[in-house]
């Protein structure tokens, strides 16, 4: 569905442009809806339309449009000093910037074909087959080292495979990139996230720094308790989240839907009231929501009896009320928001999964498991913090130097983040680098977020909690990028942005954890 820009463009009357500009907005939404719709499948089954590759040339010719363009600047200059309308101007014109490049149809092709290569590839190890999704599950719960390392390694080779037809699309993005001005396609998503990376990398040094003694303590608590002599990449999620074996019996995936339905309860809404359509499945990833519109929510979680799988499912679900409450009065602001934002939602619900009140009311677990699920607490966090600074880390070399050999741009990264030597993944077997790039530094800015509320409300999650959900939903979640993440953070917390209050929470004394 085409924007009739020739009628944008010929109405100089300031009421009937914005009622044609409301108009074209919503026809430019449902198109953006039924993408959402198809990407849904392809993620969750694997099958990929053809119908997304018409879509994204469909965008391409909007977006590219520079009858478009030039309009919406000069209705921007005339709505200077009317906030609202300024506001969705600007919000539309970035994501032009960033959709005229993404939609490109070189681009488009190059992505595709990786998407269905990773989607598709499949391995044998053991008289077992494995797809990505198992391959990735396996590494992350499995308690045989021996098994994650293999996976590890056959996933390598899937990424050799594809290391060519991933460096082509990196070096399209980054010229593209640099025809708008910009150094690569790392600098141009992170600005328009309005995010400066030199800032972060040093925020991040400083938190490694501050975070130096309690780091060392629990390397040495997995050293000992597994015997190893080395932490490799394959150690790091499994340890996160299996550091004490959280035995799968007490956390059913098929329990999912209801215990995500317990939290929704708990915060003074009716389960049945919210649009959103939960399935676990065997995916390459935790877990995903895509918030189609308001009434139209799926949530999808990787299926494995795990403690891990509910905490992706209460992430996920972070994700749903957030795209069930944000305001969708104006389309393009509900359509183009901010994912730092909406990471730190989604990161707030997830401290859901230590508390003891939910826990005991969920789960058949004795006070030995809850124990050791606040044991880990912090190292959850830290290791956390560290494999997003890893991966953007990793990324933002890859668009900088794309001409390097990757995995030695995946090894020296490792070396510069968790101060030694390990066995790392290639980039190219990264699906998240293709469908989601210059993602993983907002994880770690939505953390900083959630300690910042965390602190300004005293609590330790928001079960429970209803007034601090309705201060959330009225300064954060329903102004949605009707304001910048940063200026609703400030509204909310009474203070600009900073990383400080998670470094102090990962530097903090050691062995303490929430009640």
């Amino acid at each position: 569905m085409m924007i009739d820009v020739d009628k944008l463009t010929r109405i100089t009357e300031i009421d009937q442009w914005k009622k044609t500009y409301n108009e074209e907005i919503e026809k430019l939404d449902h198109l953006y809806q039924e993408e959402e719709r198809l990407y849904y499948e392809l993620y969750s089954t694997g099958n990929q339309s053809t119908r997304i590759a018409e879509i994204s040339q469909i965008k391409y010719q909007i977006m590219t449009n520079q009858k478009l363009y030039n309009t919406l600047i000069a209705w921007r200059e005339i709505f200077q000093n009317h906030v609202v309308w300024k506001r969705r101007l600007d919000v539309f014109l970035a994501k032009i910037n960033l959709e005229r490049l993404d939609s490109h149809p070189e681009l488009v092709k190059l992505q595709q074909k990786l998407q269905s290569k990773l989607m598709g590839s499949k391995f044998t190890y053991n008289g077992i087959e494995y797809n990505i999704g198992k391959a990735h599950s396996t590494i992350m719960e499995n308690s045989d080292r021996e098994l994650r390392k293999q996976l590890l390694l056959e996933m390598k080779k899937i990424g050799r495979g594809n290391e060519a037809l991933f460096r082509e699309l990196i070096q399209k993005r980054n010229e593209l990139s640099k025809e708008q001005g910009y150094n690569n396609y790392y600098s141009l998503r992170c600005s328009l996230r309005e995010v400066n990376m030199d800032t972060y990398r040093n925020e991040m040094q400083n938190l490694i720094e501050q975070s130096k003694s309690v780091v060392a303590y629990w390397n040495n608590r997995i050293k000992d308790k597994f015997g190893w002599k080395r932490i490799h990449l394959y150690d790091q999620y499994y340890t996160a989240f299996n550091f004490h074996r959280i035995e799968g019996e007490a956390f059913k995936s098929i329990r999912m839907k209801e215990v995500l339905g317990d939290i929704i309860n708990s915060l003074g809404i009716n389960m049945d009231h919210v649009p959103v359509d939960i399935k676990t499945m065997e995916i390459p990833y935790g877990g995903f929501c895509i918030n189609i519109n308001p009434t139209d929510i799926r949530l999808v979680v990787n299926r494995r009896d795990s403690y891990s799988a509910f905490l992706s499912g209460i992430h996920e679900l972070g994700h749903a009320i957030d795209g069930y409450f944000s305001s969708y009065q104006y389309p393009e602001l509900y359509r183009f928001y901010s994912s730092i934002a909406a990471e730190a939602v989604a990161e707030l619900f997830q401290t859901i999964i230590t508390d003891g009140e939910f826990l005991r009311k969920n789960f058949d677990i004795n006070d030995e498991i809850l124990s050791q699920i606040r044991d880990k607490y912090q190292l959850t966090d830290i290791k956390m913090v560290k494999m997003n600074y890893y991966y953007s880390l990793v990324e933002l070399e890859l668009y900088d130097n794309p001409d390097r050999c990757f995995e030695e741009i995946a090894n020296h990264c490792y070396q510069q983040v968790f101060g030694e030597e390990g066995e790392t993944f290639h980039p190219a077997s990264e699906m998240f680098y293709i469908e989601n790039p210059a993602f993983f530094q907002d994880y770690n800015y939505a953390l900083a977020i959630r300690d910042m509320i965390r602190e300004k409300f005293s609590i330790e999650s928001l079960y429970n909690k209803t007034a601090v959900f309705q201060e959330l939903l009225n300064m954060f979640i329903k102004p949605n990028q009707l304001f910048s993440w940063n200026q609703r953070v400030e509204s909310l917390c009474g203070e600009p942005y900073s990383f400080q209050y998670l470094a102090n929470r990962l530097s903090n004394t050691l062995g303490t954890n929430p009640e």
